[in-house]
């Protein structure tokens, strides 16, 4: 008779409905579990979504930044600084073909104001010279003697004379501009040395030298923002897709929470309650087991 009592038990819908109420009481506490560690996990992935956000404005700003800098200061001064030095060059080298021309006008202006100077002293040995070698003395005029033979010679001396002369001023004048000349080169040589366009050589050499390690290394920066900012994004996207799927297991163990607890209360508390059923809901609050000994004989002591 035992054994057939206890076969009723089992067989008793009480015991089966209180079973399945502990079933889900224990899904639901797994589900309320899910919930909270997905809720943290959620949590966790919004501050890592605002960070990777912040990362990514942060390396956006700084792309923009070196963009900007590149394009409105390296680029046309690195342009400048190399049309400066081509144009140093250009100078130098003209500046050398000057000091050649210069160094050849001043050796042959040189060797021609000495030619004239010898020329010149040559011009007052000659005039000396026939003065007072060639020449005859001026002869005395004789009053009331006109058309004389003496006249006529004191005229043609006057002419040699004037005729020396000539060329006597004319040398001197030749050495002074030759010396006026050779003055000039001077000066001429002078101004180009004080000049000295070779030493800017140095200057645009280093000014090239130094903006392209500029230029360099904002296009290097460009390189690696640019970089950051792809990294950044995708390390966003991710994180976006990882949130929404956390957050639909999220909603998804929230649902089952929900969904459990009413289909409990309905159980307990519902329509399915009806008085040829005595459920024993207490056992699934108090944690004791439906399929004890003290709770069959508590179901099969209500039914008789």
């Amino acid at each position: 008779m035992a054994d057939m009592a206890g076969n009723d038990a089992l067989k008793n819908p009480e015991i089966k409905i209180c079973e399945k109420l502990k079933d889900i009481k224990n899904e639901k506490k797994a589900s309320e579990s899910l919930y909270t560690a997905y809720g943290t996990k959620r949590d966790a992935k919004e501050i890592a979504r605002g960070y990777k956000i912040c990362c990514l404005d942060k390396a956006t700003a700084s792309y923009d930044i070196y963009q900007d800098l590149m394009s409105c200061i390296v680029i046309k001064n690195y342009k400048k600084a190399g049309i400066i030095q081509k144009n140093v060059d250009e100078y130098i080298k003209k500046d050398d073909e000057l000091e050649k021309l210069i160094n050849e006008s001043s050796k042959m202006i040189n060797e021609l104001r000495v030619k004239m100077n010898e020329a010149n002293n040559e011009a007052c040995i000659v005039v000396n010279c026939v003065k007072e070698c060639i020449l005859p003395p001026k002869p005395k005029r004789t009053k009331g003697k006109k058309g004389t033979n003496d006249d006529e010679v004191s005229d043609d001396v006057s002419k040699v004379e004037d005729l020396l002369m000539d060329i006597k001023e004319k040398t001197a004048m030749l050495t002074t501009k030759g010396q006026n000349a050779f003055n000039g080169v001077v000066n001429i040589a002078g101004i180009q040395t004080f000049t000295n366009t070779g030493g800017l050589k140095n200057f645009a050499s280093k000014l090239v030298d130094t903006l392209k390690i500029f230029n360099d290394c904002v296009a290097d920066n460009v390189k690696s923002t640019e970089k950051d900012v792809s990294t950044y994004r995708d390390e966003l996207n991710s994180i976006v897709e990882e949130l929404a799927e956390v957050s639909c297991t999220l909603y998804n163990e929230g649902s089952k929470v929900k969904g459990l607890h009413k289909t409990g209360k309905f159980i307990c508390e519902g329509e399915c309650r009806e008085e040829e059923l005595e459920i024993s809901c207490e056992c699934v609050d108090a944690g004791n087991d439906c399929n004890t000994t003290e709770h069959m004989a508590t179901q099969t002591a209500n039914e008789d």
